[in-house]
């Protein structure tokens, strides 16, 4: 099946793109926003600016949306300036598979980390008839992630959804740009999640793409941004049928959801944040940022180290706390809510972090000691809509 080409005006490249280069095994789903999103991640990757589809879209307007989807891709670690600009090819014809239609109004999109797992525990606790649907395309964090999500799904008996892409060759070919940021990849989630939907019988839906609100106040994080959910719930909602990309915790920090988990979710359902899987690599490194910021949300929530990481993240073994998060403290280039989660986590922890920042936190100021305590108490007492 064709799903598109990509150009790349300056080196005068063009890929030419279908499902047997990206081996998708749900060729069913491929419509043209599924198409467009594929695309996208791979003109990230090889930095282009001009997307062909080989599918329409019907009353969308091209520029529109070819200025959200170059919002979407210029992280600001991304190797250029994108400026993207789509064209359709309509006068494809490929066969359309009759699809049964599904009873499902709610998808969440799940990769067994803590976030997507709260989100389908506040889904059910809703009592939301709500599908989990993991992507696997070829991350470095597959296995983990896939250990996680079977037996998170298993111990409550809910089926999985999973969608498996090939881009493990783009990744790895642009690993030294991108490094562990896959550019566009919540819009092909969210596109992927759409596409299904299009197959319900309600005419109400929801896609959950868990992202919290420390995420959505960086400028960086553009896929995760309130005008990226509007945006994406704009496009995929049609006369037929309304689609609303949204998260459940745009107002809440990552520690107070793990809070709120504890308190309320943890007996319920038996499941633990220990159950989730939060590593770049593969589960538990200590070594990478994603595992340091779980430590440190974790403890901020009330609970203790994960016993399975190879080395304890607050030991600092790649200097992240050093040379990032403490001058990121002094100078005023982080929220308040991550500044004291972290210095929760420190004095939690004050016999092994680095000396360097048991120094600095033995130098703090009473305010900001006054600031942590209160901070403790606002993370315990936290309530979810």
């Amino acid at each position: 099946m064709n799903v598109g080409s990509i150009y790349n005006k300056k080196s005068e490249k063009n890929l030419l793109v279908d499902t047997n280069l990206i081996k998708i095994d749900k060729k069913y789903l491929v419509n043209n926003y599924v198409k467009l999103s594929i695309l996208s991640v791979l003109s990230g990757y090889k930095q282009c600016d001009h997307i062909y589809v080989d599918d329409k879209f019907d009353h969308i307007d091209l520029k529109k949306l070819g200025s959200f989807i170059s919002y979407i891709l210029n992280h600001d670690i991304a190797p250029k300036k994108f400026n993207i600009k789509i064209s359709q090819n309509k006068n494809i014809l490929q066969k359309k598979k009759i699809i049964k239609l599904n009873d499902y109004n709610s998808i969440l999109c799940f990769s067994g980390g803590i976030d997507s797992t709260a989100g389908l525990l506040y889904a059910l606790n809703r009592k939301e008839h709500v599908l989990p649907m993991w992507v696997d395309f070829g991350q470095r964090n597959n296995i983990s992630e896939r250990e996680s999500i079977q037996k998170v799904l298993s111990r409550m008996q809910i089926p999985l959804f999973t969608v498996k892409i090939n881009l493990n060759k783009f990744i790895l070919d642009g690993w030294k740009e991108w490094g562990f940021i896959i550019p566009g990849r919540n819009f092909l989630f969210l596109s992927l999640a759409n596409a299904y939907l299009q197959h319900s019988q309600k005419r109400k839906n929801r896609i959950y793409l868990c992202a919290h609100k420390d995420e959505m106040g960086y400028l960086k994080n553009r896929d995760k941004s309130r005008y990226f959910f509007k945006s994406s719930s704009n496009f995929f909602s049609n006369n037929e049928r309304d689609i609303i990309a949204t998260t459940p915790f745009g107002s809440y920090s990552k520690s107070e959801i793990i809070s709120y988990w504890r308190q309320n979710w943890e007996n319920k359902f038996n499941i633990s944040p220990y159950d989730t899987t939060t590593c770049y690599y593969e589960s538990g490194c200590g070594k990478c940022e994603a595992c340091l910021k779980r430590a440190i949300y974790l403890i901020a929530g009330g609970y203790k180290i994960n016993s399975k990481y190879k080395i304890n993240p607050l030991k600092d073994p790649s200097g992240f706390m050093v040379k990032k998060w403490m001058p990121n403290i002094i100078n005023n280039r982080i929220s308040r809510s991550n500044k004291l989660d972290f210095l929760i986590a420190v004095e939690e922890n004050i016999s092994i972090v680095p000396k360097k920042i048991s120094e600095f936190f033995k130098k703090l100021p009473k305010q900001t000691l006054a600031a942590i305590s209160r901070r403790r108490k606002e993370i315990a007492l936290i309530k979810l809509e």
